[in-house]
């Protein structure tokens, strides 16, 4: 057989189905550029990712190229532009130590991610948090709560204004 020769003991990477990852990729550039928020969720939508309708996504946002399936933005949230959202991390394979990480990514009700943001792989930003521009979201962020910084660290938390529930 002429195919590729694999070690018994290499680390498995990533590997979707080529009908999976063309219907990420192909509608990639309209989610980056479409003139509004409506058009840029719907875009990511049909790359699998579950936003709700009243979500905003702004220019230039990455949703997981993998698994868009596994972010999921809820209502009345906001995604600045230029943030990166992760649900797989593939360093660990690629570097032979270990295996990929899948997980799944949640920015509830009514969060706020600043501009040029990452959101690691199985992060949760709780209802009605503030996540500071150029911030690195490594671990959950608590409902009402303030964060920034690379790592991200609390500022503040509690309540979030106008949060009556």
């Amino acid at each position: 057989m002429g195919g590729l020769t694999t070690k018994t003991n290499e680390p498995r990477r990533a590997h979707r189905s080529r009908l999976v990852r063309s219907r990420s990729t192909i509608f990639l550039l309209p989610a980056w550029w479409a003139p509004t928020s409506a058009l840029r969720a719907a875009f990511h939508r049909l790359r699998g990712a579950k936003i709700a309708k009243t979500a905003e996504i702004g220019y230039f946002v990455i949703i997981d190229n993998l698994y868009p399936e596994k972010v999921t933005i809820e209502d009345w949230s906001t995604v600045s532009a230029r943030t990166t959202i992760l649900a797989h991390d593939e360093s660990k394979a690629y570097a032979g130590q270990g295996e990929e990480i899948v997980a799944e990514t949640r920015i509830e009700r009514g969060a706020f991610i600043g501009v040029h943001c990452v959101v690691l792989p199985g992060v949760t930003v709780g209802r009605g948090a503030i996540v500071g521009a150029g911030s690195v979201v490594t671990r959950d962020v608590p409902p009402g709560a303030l964060v920034a910084g690379v790592p991200a660290r609390p500022l503040k938390s509690g309540q979030a204004k106008g949060d009556e529930t």
